[in-house]
């Protein structure tokens, strides 16, 4: 059963993985700290939605951009998007991109979560000093 679900998870998530590997820490200086900019995937395998990836490492006073990518195929069509902490929401309906900007001022591990649906996927905001 392992090697099927690698060759499952490589075959399915392959998409996905490669949209997420651009949530690598785009950083750029500007005043008052640096620019994160990531995309992270909303990615169903197995029946499980997730974020990919699943966590993002910022520092404090960075000015974080998440685009955020509904490739979820099932129904609902729309899932959220939330870290609720920072006063970020919104929906993502399947196809059609969204991204959301905000500046990391406090240090913690935040919850990102679907508000839609909350028992969804789940996801974590790093935010060092």
């Amino acid at each position: 059963m392992r090697g099927k679900t690698r060759w499952l998870m490589a075959t399915f998530l392959a998409p996905a993985v490669a949209a997420a590997w651009t949530a690598m820490p785009c950083t750029q200086a500007h005043a008052g700290g640096k620019s994160a900019s990531f995309t992270v995937a909303n990615v169903e395998y197995e029946g499980t939605k997730l974020f990919v990836p699943p966590t993002l490492v910022v520092k404090k006073g960075d000015q974080v951009k998440i685009t955020i990518l509904n490739n979820i195929p099932s129904d609902p069509p729309n899932h959220g998007f939330a870290i609720p902490d920072f006063g970020v929401e919104t929906v993502v309906n399947r196809g059609e991109p969204q991204t959301v900007e905000f500046t990391a001022d406090k240090t913690g591990i935040f919850d990102i979560k679907c508000q839609l649906h909350p028992a969804h996927v789940h996801g974590q905001l790093v935010v060092q000093e």
